[in-house]
């Protein structure tokens, strides 16, 4: 009985201590951003892009494959590209955190040679659907090729792809836009030049970008 009630505390104790992390960090990225204002500057050249090159509103979306609050925040986020995408420009900056995510450069640049063949959103979907397959391996690259060949790639030409880092220098370009907009952990969106941290419920998705839209 003692050892069943000494687990419980243990666990409770583990999950107010991961909750107490995420918090913190949100609260540390949301003074970064809010302090000094920044002018904010992005280049968008060779990113991935959903939606119309023309729209008046842009989001800029910075995130980490294998950041699990990156993940929560995918189902959000698919329901503004999928409500908007016809009005707004959804771009993708990659933003591995490396430090904690031993797998999220390599992710980053495997997802970049599906863009390659034209299905980037398809396999950055597939890496956060299946997060938790690939982000303990030591070897990721099996796993990123079975979900090219699942995909539809032609497999030689994304196998020399990621196997010579084709992207890499692109996605650390990315790193210090992100860095130099006062990014420090993920999932951030900019909507216009207004930052939203973390995961985002659809509510709040509708009420900012249509902010934006009726401001244009």
């Amino acid at each position: 009985m003692e050892s069943d009630q000494a687990k419980k505390i243990f666990l409770l104790s583990t999950i107010v201590l991961g909750v107490l992390v995420i918090l913190s960090l949100v609260w540390a990225v949301s003074l970064a951003l809010g302090g000094d204002k920044k002018v904010l500057s992005f280049n968008d050249d060779n990113d991935p892009i959903l939606g119309p090159g023309e729209a008046k509103v842009v989001v800029r979306i910075f995130s980490d494959f294998q950041c699990p609050a990156c993940q929560m925040a995918e189902a959000g986020l698919k329901y503004a590209m999928d409500t908007y995408k016809d009005q707004v420009r959804f771009v993708w900056n990659d933003f591995p955190l490396q430090a904690l995510h031993a797998n999220a450069l390599r992710a980053a640049e495997a997802a970049r040679c599906a863009e390659e063949q034209g299905k980037f959103w398809e396999y950055h979907e597939r890496l956060f659907a299946d997060q938790a397959a690939w982000s303990g391996l030591s070897d990721p690259l099996p796993k990123f090729r079975a979900y090219a060949d699942a995909l539809g790639l032609e497999a030689n030409n994304f196998s020399s792809c990621v196997d010579e880092r084709k992207y890499q220098n692109k996605i650390m370009d990315d790193l210090r836009e992100g860095q130099a907009a006062g990014v420090q952990a993920t999932p951030i969106f900019f909507v216009g030049e207004k930052a939203l941290v973390g995961a985002q419920e659809n509510d709040v998705w509708d009420r900012e970008i249509q902010q934006q839209l009726t401001a244009q």
